[in-house]
């Protein structure tokens, strides 16, 4: 019998989702700055915050994984 899954999990599986993406944007971006930069552009933000809401997604799927019943 399985436990019913929590809503964190899928929480979780979408903000390391979104997390991923975002940072690989982050890295395109790094390779090929726009021609108009932001101004805190040198920053980087689309790196440090997809890779802590990557860190944060996987943080919660692992914590929150649907276990099996026996």
């Amino acid at each position: 019998m399985r436990e019913s899954m929590s809503i964190w999990f899928f929480a979780g599986v979408l903000f390391l989702i979104y997390g991923v993406i975002i940072t690989a944007i982050g890295f395109w971006e790094l390779a090929n700055p726009p021609a108009h930069p932001p101004v805190l552009f040198n920053l980087h933000p689309s790196i440090w915050w997809g890779g802590m809401m990557a860190i944060a997604g996987l943080v919660y799927t692992i914590r929150f994984w649907p276990r099996v019943r026996r």
